[in-house]
């Protein structure tokens, strides 16, 4: 039988860790070990973990080394054929791994499996698997739509990395999450670096979590912003293919205004717009060396690509982004 080693990153995140845990040992799929990394916190979430939740392997950081590195140091001590990385604010429903498990297991070219995450309480869709626009920005697909849609099982771009299931042989092929993005979009980068080693990644709808968004990191704080401003240049600096670029480059234009207008307009982020897309600039050539590596390693023709785009002017993702920019 297969096993999952389930990740779960904590930071000050005591008041989420019960919900979380407890989903974790309710679930129908058995054979897991849950690993808690903690990036330092000073809640009392250790203590608490180690009395209420004993099976929990714990890793204790002695500093918060971001979404991407807690993940990379939980990997070290994963037992499991599968890797599950679960947000410590989300709960599991009972038949969430068996479903992404068996998903992936009829299919052994599947390298990520994407669940259907609910926003916790709203009845909304968070994310049905994650998409990649002609404007080359990740995005998460029937964000905001009601519940009742996106129950096909479907191949997508990518999963959000707040509960996705990870094929240990894709990740000993491609790597895990890169550090350099700290937090935010790091999930964005590995969905692209599966596509170009043509991993495929399957959106599973009868795995459901239920997302408390965004309770450690708020949606508008500062560190949020910064990281989304810079990290979705990284993700571009890295992964796209030059005649994909050039191709989308008028997409890619508009995309920036629109980013432009929504953070440093509209939320009068100006200053922080500039340092967070200066210090892209100042990271370029790292970026660039790990392009380089990518490139020779990708397995797929542009066309491939650029099939698996949402093009800027579909319906929903078009009413998507006009409702942020003007409600």
């Amino acid at each position: 039988m297969k096993t999952i080693s389930v990740i779960v990153v904590n930071y000050n995140g005591k008041h989420l860790l019960r919900d979380c845990l407890e989903s974790l040992f309710e679930q129908s799929f058995s054979n897991i070990e849950v690993i808690l990394v903690d990036n330092a916190s000073r809640d009392g979430s250790l203590e608490y973990v180690r009395e209420a939740f004993p099976r929990v392997k714990i890793i204790s950081l002695a500093q918060n080394i971001g979404f991407a590195g807690a993940n990379n140091e939980g990997l070290r001590h994963a037992a499991g054929d599968y890797i599950m990385l679960l947000n410590n604010d989300v709960k599991v429903e009972k038949d969430c791994l068996q479903n992404l498990c068996r998903a992936m297991e009829a299919d052994q070219g599947i390298g990520i499996g994407a669940t259907k995450m609910i926003v916790a309480d709203r009845g909304v869709i968070d994310s049905a698997g994650d998409g990649i626009s002609t404007a080359l920005r990740g995005f998460k697909r029937g964000e905001g739509l009601s519940v009742n849609l996106y129950n096909e099982q479907e191949f997508v771009f990518g999963a959000c990395a707040g509960a996705a299931l990870y094929r240990r042989a894709m990740i000993e092929d491609i790597g895990f999450l890169d550090e350099d993005f700290f937090l935010i979009y790091e999930d964005t980068d590995l969905n692209f670096r599966a596509q170009l080693a043509d991993w495929k990644v399957l959106y599973v709808p009868s795995a459901i979590v239920f997302h408390k968004v965004r309770s450690t990191i708020k949606e508008m704080s500062t560190k949020a912003i910064y990281y989304s401003l810079r990290n979705s240049e990284f993700v571009r600096m890295k992964n796209v293919p030059v005649a994909v670029f050039f191709r989308c480059f008028p997409f890619y234009l508009l995309g920036n205004l629109v980013e432009f207008l929504y953070f440093a307009v509209k939320y009068r982020k100006f200053s922080l717009y500039v340092r967070a897309k200066w210090d892209a600039i100042k990271l370029c050539p790292r970026m660039m060396r790990k392009r380089r590596v990518l490139m020779k390693q990708k397995r797929v023709r542009n066309r491939q690509l650029s099939r698996i785009m949402t093009s800027c002017w579909h319906k929903e993702f078009f009413l998507a982004k006009t409702r942020k920019l003007f409600c």
